[in-house]
C-alpha cells in the first residue's frame, strides 16, 4: 500500500524545487478553480491566507469534499487558515466512489501543489468530509507523510485501522451530536486512545454537515498545541492563554447548562495544556462533576442509549436487506410505519437531548441508507430495486410529514 503514495515522498523531496515563476494568486480569497497541468479536466480551489509569503515555507491542508465542491470544502477553514497561516487546497475531482481512482486524483493534486508553492514538509495535515474523510485518513495511514488528520463525519474504512499502530500524526474527529455516524466517531475515540494515537473529538450540535468555522477553528487551536509539543512550531504563551482561557469558558458554560459529559470532555480535552497549580483546579472540577447525580444519570442514559441504538440500526439493516432482496414490502412497509412511528413517539415524550438527539440520528441513517441503496440500484441497472427505494421512500417521507 506504501507504494500507491509514491508521489508523496515525491512531494515532499520536490518541496524546495518548486516553481517561483509562477504567477501569484490572490490573498484571502477562494479561488474556485486552478487547473491541475496535463490533465483532461481535474482542478482544485485554493486559499492563500493573508499573512501568506511566497518564499517562506508554508504549512498546508488539503481538504477532500464528498461531492467534489472545491470551494464548499475551504470556506470551513477559512478562520483557522488566517489565524494560523495555513494554505487551504480541495480537489475539485475526489468524491465518493471507488478508492483507487479517488487515489490517482490525491497524488496527482499533490504533485501540482508541491510544485506551485513553497510547502514546508513539517507541517502537511489532511482533511475531509463523509467519504471524504475516510480518504484523508486512509492516505494519512499509508503515507507517513501528514502531521494531522481532521476527520469530520466519518472515520476510517475497516481495513485501515489494521494499520493504525505505528502512526504519529494527530488526529482530529468532529462529528455533529445528530449526525448518523455519531456512535461511529465515539467508538473510534476509543480505538485510537487503544493503539495510543494521539487524538480528540469535538462535538457539536449539527448533523451530517461540515463544521461551522468557528468548531473547525477550535480544532486547530487543539492541533496547535501538539505542534507545540512535537517542536513543528514555537510555542507562544499568549496563544496558549487564549486557547486555554476559551476553552475553558466554553466548559464552564456547558456545566451552567447540566450538559455534564460535554463538561467532562472540554475539561480533559484542555487540561494538559497547563501543569501549574491552575491545571490542579481543573482536575478538581473534574473530579467533582463526576461525583454529581446528573453527571451519573448522564452516563446511564448514554449507555442506553448505544444499546438501543445499535438494535434499532440492526433491525433497519436486516429488514431492509429482506425486502430488497424481494424488491417488494409483503405487508405495505408496515415494519417501517411501526419503526418510524415509535422513533418520532420517543422525541416527542422525552425532554432528554440525549434522546432527542438519537432519534434524529436513526432517521438520519434510515432515510441516507434508502437514498443510497436507489442510487446503487441505478448505477447497476437494478430497476425492480429501484422502484422498490422509490416507494420506499415515499412511504417514508409520507410518515415524517404527519
Amino acid at each position: 500500500m506504501k507504494n500507491t503514495f509514491f508521489c508523496l515522498f515525491i512531494l515532499l523531496n520536490s518541496i524546495c524545487g518548486y516553481s517561483q515563476d509562477k504567477q501569484l494568486l490572490p490573498k484571502g480569497v477562494i479561488v474556485d478553480l486552478v487547473k491541475i497541468a496535463n490533465t483532461a479536466n481535474e482542478s482544485y480551489a485554493i486559499y492563500l491566507p493573508k499573512q501568506y509569503v511566497k518564499n517562506v515555507p508554508s504549512a498546508v491542508v488539503f481538504i477532500f469534499d464528498p461531492g467534489a465542491r472545491g470551494k464548499i470544502g475551504i470556506e470551513p477553514f477559512v478562520l483557522a487558515a488566517e489565524t494560523y497561516n495555513y494554505i487551504l487546497v480541495c480537489s475539485n475531482n475526489s468524491k465518493n466512489g471507488p478508492a483507487d481512482i479517488n487515489i490517482k486524483i490525491a497524488n496527482r493534486l499533490f504533485d501540482s501543489v508541491s510544485s506551485e508553492y513553497n510547502l514546508d514538509h513539517s507541517q502537511l495535515y489532511i482533511s475531509g468530509f463523509s467519504g471524504g474523510a475516510r480518504l484523508a485518513g486512509s492516505i494519512a495511514i499509508s503515507s507517513g507523510a501528514f502531521q494531522g488528520v481532521i476527520a469530520c463525519g466519518a472515520s476510517f474504512n475497516g481495513l485501515d485501522k489494521l494499520a493504525l499502530q505505528g502512526n504519529n500524526f494527530s488526529y482530529v474527529g468532529m462529528v455533529g451530536s445528530k449526525d448518523m455516524n455519531y456512535q461511529e466517531m465515539i467508538q473510534n475515540a476509543a480505538w485510537l486512545d487503544k493503539v495510543k494515537i494521539k487524538n480528540t473529538l469535538f462535538i457539536s450540535p449539527l448533523d451530517h454537515t461540515w463544521p461551522l468555522q468557528k468548531e473547525m477553528l477550535r480544532t486547530f487551536d487543539w492541533l496547535e498545541i501538539q505542534a507545540y509539543k512535537k517542536n513543528i512550531r514555537k510555542s507562544n504563551d499568549t496563544i496558549i492563554k487564549r486557547i486555554y482561557n476559551e476553552n475553558l469558558k466554553i466548559a464552564d458554560s456547558l456545566k451552567g447548562n447540566d450538559e455534564m459529559i460535554l463538561v467532562i470532555t472540554e475539561y480533559e480535552r484542555w487540561k494538559v495544556i497547563y501543569d501549574d497549580k491552575e491545571n490542579e483546579e481543573v482536575k478538581s472540577t473534574i473530579a467533582a462533576v463526576k461525583k454529581t447525580k446528573e453527571y451519573k444519570s448522564q452516563i446511564r442514559t448514554r449507555d442506553e442509549i448505544v444499546v438501543l441504538e445499535n438494535e434499532v440500526t440492526n433491525s433497519v439493516l436486516d429488514q431492509l436487506d429482506k425486502e430488497l432482496e424481494a424488491a417488494k414490502s409483503e405487508d405495505g412497509f408496515r415494519f417501517w410505519k411501526t419503526e418510524l412511528k415509535r422513533l418520532k413517539e420517543r422525541k416527542m415524550k422525552s425532554d432528554d437531548i440525549l434522546i432527542k438527539n438519537m432519534v434524529d440520528r436513526l432517521l438520519f441513517m434510515i432515510n441516507t441508507l434508502v437514498y443510497e441503496t436507489a442510487k446503487k440500484s441505478k448505477t447497476n441497472f437494478q430497476n425492480d430495486k429501484l422502484e422498490y427505494c422509490k416507494e420506499l421512500e415515499k412511504t417514508l417521507h409520507s410518515i415524517e410529514m404527519n
